[in-house]
């Protein structure tokens, strides 16, 4: 089985896995820590289980780094380094809501790999069959339960009035992120559509299926531009500065950028030099992603003249 295969192969078995327990009352319990700090559920908890299973059970020499767990070694000199985010969308999979998706990566195993490293991705529904896989230079490809393809639907909308958004607000200061995106959403809520998803990788692969124009994350942007916002990012985060984190991209990002989208973080960057196993806060990032360019420009602007309405 090839690396790509192997990817799919281990997304689906983690999804299996999870499915039965969507919605359940047990699946909320809150049992921990992350390594990242994130809140660990119990539905956490049988995604991170399904995971070594699959690992174990096929006994290839390979790295991988998970949300809970953090960097994990199976077998000598693994040259393969996956980064998994076995339920991207914790909160949303508890309430049995469709916004939630298995993320899995893999990237040469290296001293130092960075997101640009990525070159295999699949991301699979939760509740649904459909699944998105990327291999980099090589496109994505959406595919049903039964594996057949879909046609990626890009949306061709140029105006932001009418592009449906998404942003993310887990553990952000909601009353800064209302003065940063209050424009966005004024102006795009009403004929486009403006959604709080609480999983960014599921919002990615909406750019694929033609159901969003946009998706956000500006809470790194604030923490950065405004160092005094810090204290009460720690304070909601539970005593660390909770964003968006590599494990929470790295396999929607490649997805969406290989089917034509513009992603980038909320400053207009590139994500190819951002370290790939950095969970650190300074490696926290923002994304602006769009299925159309003009839209990636209008929406860097105003997300520019928010963060100056902050105060200093």
């Amino acid at each position: 089985m090839n690396t790509r295969d192997t990817i799919v192969a281990l997304t689906l078995h983690i999804r299996d896995q999870v499915r039965p327990h969507l919605g359940s009352r047990n699946a909320r319990s809150v049992t921990g820590t992350s390594a990242s700090g994130d809140a660990t559920f119990a539905i956490d908890d049988i995604a991170e289980h399904a995971l070594v299973e699959f690992v174990e059970r096929r006994g290839v020499p390979l790295a991988y780094y998970s949300e809970d767990k953090g960097l994990q070694e199976f077998g000598k000199n693994p040259e393969l380094v996956l980064v998994i985010d076995p339920i991207d969308g914790t909160r949303p999979a508890m309430a049995g809501f469709e916004q939630c998706v298995v993320a899995v990566s893999g990237a040469d195993y290296t001293a130092s790999p960075t997101m640009g490293d990525v070159r295999y991705a699949c991301a699979a529904e939760l509740k649904r069959d459909d699944v998105f896989v990327a291999e980099r230079g090589h496109g994505a490809v959406w595919m049903n339960g039964d594996g057949i393809e879909s046609d990626i639907a890009l949306m061709d909308i140029h105006d932001l009035k009418y592009v449906p958004i998404s942003f993310e607000a887990v553990s952000r200061p909601f009353n800064m992120l209302g003065v940063v995106l209050d424009d966005i959403v004024n102006l795009s809520s009403m004929k486009g559509g403006c959604f709080l998803f609480n999983s960014t990788a599921y919002s990615l692969t909406r750019l694929l299926t033609g159901q969003l124009g946009g998706v956000l994350d500006v809470g790194n942007r604030i923490l950065r531009d405004r160092p005094g916002s810090r204290p009460r990012f720690v304070e909601i985060g539970g005593g660390t500065p909770i964003g968006l984190f590599t494990y929470d991209i790295a396999a929607a990002a490649l997805i969406a950028s290989e089917a034509g989208a513009v992603v980038t973080d909320a400053y207009g960057h590139s994500f190819a030099n951002v370290p790939l196993l950095d969970t650190s806060e300074s490696n926290l990032q923002s994304i602006c992603a769009t299925a159309d360019s003009q839209v990636h420009d209008t929406l860097l602007r105003m997300i520019e003249k928010g963060i100056s309405r902050l105060p200093d």
